[in-house]
This record gives structure tokens, C-alpha cells and sequence, in this order.
């Protein structure tokens, strides 16, 4: 039995045209019956680098009783020359979180896929503090289980004032042996 935690997080490559330009992570968000892919802002856009693919593709398994199974599902960036994800704002600006939301019709049948639900956000940001441990689930460098096509995930701790702009930036900061390619993947507390 996989966890279902493994299975709500998705490898995550962009791409212009036919280039795979990086790899990253994304997680399943579902609200009010729709279906999100949750990632960094910088993962789709990251204006200082002039990182701008036109499309994603994540990796989803397709077989419950064979989890190896996988295929690549693309995901266009821009209709009509307008970003297709979502993005939040505050006080301080963007924030470096966006949600593209996925076309159930169009994904394949037969999928194992969990998804996190408003039930698993965060309802009080004071239960949080440096130090606090949690577990981050992604794609560190691109590495994963290979033949399951499943991420890993590296213990962590928050390490900056969570609820509050890290030096202005719309992010919060924790501590742990994270390298590219983990950019999206979910903070988790259990």
C-alpha cells in the first residue's frame, strides 16, 4: 500500500516547445470538486532569470494496481496569451505559490492520485514556530524511485517567522537538505 501522501505530489517539467527547460514539484490541491496542481510561482515565471515556459507536464500515474504505471500529461501555461494559473497576492505583492487548474475531462481514466483538501491547510498560523518539524515531499535534483515513479521526502524545521514575509518575499524559509527540482513541493506537518 502506497501512502496516500506520496501520491498527492507530482513530478513537474517545464518546457518551451519541444525543451524540457527544469524539473520541479507540484501537489494536488481539490476544492469545491475542482482539481488544482499547486507549485512555486518561480516554477512557471520567474521574471529575474527570464525562466517563461509555455507549458508543464506532470507525470501521473494511471494504474491502481500498478503504481509503475505512469503517463506525461501537458499543461499549457497561457490561453490566448494570458497566464492559466492562479496567483494570490497580499500587502506585500505576489506571493510565490500559483494553482493551474486541471480539466478532470481531459485527464486519464483509472488514476491514482490523492489530493490535499481545504481540511489540511493550516487554520492556525500561531501552532507553528521555529523549530517546528515538518516534511517536505518532492523531487530533489530530479531524484525519486525510479521504477515507481514516486518522490522522496527530507525532514525539515521552520525556520523563519511562519505567517510572516521572509526579507519582504511572499515565502517562509525552512531548514533542510533541499536541492533544485523540489521548488513546489508541499510543507507538511503531521
Amino acid at each position: 500500500m502506497i501512502e496516500s501522501l506520496l501520491l498527492a505530489v507530482a513530478r513537474v517539467s517545464t518546457c518551451f516547445g519541444t525543451q524540457v527547460l527544469t524539473e520541479a514539484t507540484g501537489f494536488y490541491f481539490e476544492r469545491d470538486g475542482r482539481l488544482f496542481l499547486i507549485s512555486n510561482r518561480h516554477v512557471v515565471l520567474d521574471e529575474a532569470t527570464g525562466h517563461r515556459p509555455d507549458r508543464v507536464e506532470i507525470e501521473l500515474h494511471v494504474d491502481p494496481e500498478d503504481v509503475a504505471r505512469t503517463v506525461q500529461f501537458s499543461i499549457p501555461l497561457y490561453r490566448d496569451g494570458r497566464p492559466s494559473w492562479r496567483e494570490q497576492r497580499d500587502s506585500g505583492g505576489c506571493i510565490d505559490v500559483i494553482a493551474l487548474e486541471l480539466d478532470r475531462s481531459a485527464l486519464p481514466p483509472a488514476q491514482s492520485r490523492h489530493a490535499f483538501t481545504p481540511a489540511h491547510l493550516v487554520a492556525d498560523l500561531d501552532q507553528f514556530e521555529v523549530g517546528t518539524s515538518v516534511v517536505i515531499v518532492g523531487f530533489p535534483l530530479g531524484f525519486h524511485d525510479t521504477v515507481h515513479r514516486l518522490p522522496v521526502a527530507r525532514q525539515a524545521v521552520i525556520a523563519s517567522a511562519f505567517g510572516i514575509r521572509f526579507q519582504g518575499q511572499g515565502s517562509f524559509l525552512t531548514d533542510a537538505r533541499m536541492h533544485r527540482g523540489t521548488s513546489g513541493a508541499p510543507v507538511v506537518a503531521r
